[in-house]
């Protein structure tokens, strides 16, 4: 049996990852309405309302499948967001998928928190979830967000037409016998 209550809060070496709340609409819509952390974001930065309207779909996916993207905080400050990622359930191209999402304030980045959380929400999805396969979806000029995919062991598997007139987005994937037998 699931013991969906592991997954939130769950705790890193320097971070706290809690529940998704739909009060975090300040730090959200922050981050993504930034455009330094959506230069490959073909719709560009989010405007509160859109930005609300995503966190409402997370914080739903909470409440329906009890997990999905946590707000993440230094486990030392926890009132300071430093970004939000995960796992959720996603329609990729012509599947749907554990996808995995991370999208963190510009004045944090190099400093490894996309990966470290990444590594945790890998643990959670073939460990606690026992999912068969987790899937990132990147454009293919975002070099740091490919590089973390890698990095946490994902693959390039695959690619989807997804943003009319542009090329096409990348899809990674690690199997969870892979994660299983990399971890070994």
């Amino acid at each position: 049996m699931i013991s969906y209550s592991s997954l939130s809060p769950l705790k890193t070496e320097r971070l706290l990852l809690r529940k998704l709340e739909r009060s975090d609409l300040d730090s959200a819509a922050l981050i993504h309405g930034d455009p330094a952390t959506n230069i490959y974001n073909p719709t560009g930065p989010r405007s509160r309302e859109t930005t609300r309207t995503l966190l409402d779909a997370w914080a739903g996916a909470w409440e329906c499948q009890h997990f999905g993207y946590w707000t993440v905080c230094p486990i030392d400050d926890p009132d300071q967001v430093l970004g939000f990622g995960g796992v959720m359930r996603k329609q990729i191209g012509d599947f749907s998928g554990l996808n995995m999402y991370f999208r963190f304030a510009a004045h944090t980045w190099g400093k490894g928190y996309a990966t470290e959380m990444a590594r945790a929400a890998l643990h959670a999805a073939f460990v606690i979830l026992q999912e068969d396969a987790v899937y990132g979806l990147v454009r293919p000029g975002n070099a740091a967000s490919r590089r973390t995919l890698e990095k946490i062991g994902m693959q390039l598997w695959s690619d989807v037409d997804d943003v009319p007139g542009e090329a096409a987005s990348l899809i990674y994937r690690i199997t969870q016998d892979e994660y299983l037998h990399r971890k070994s």
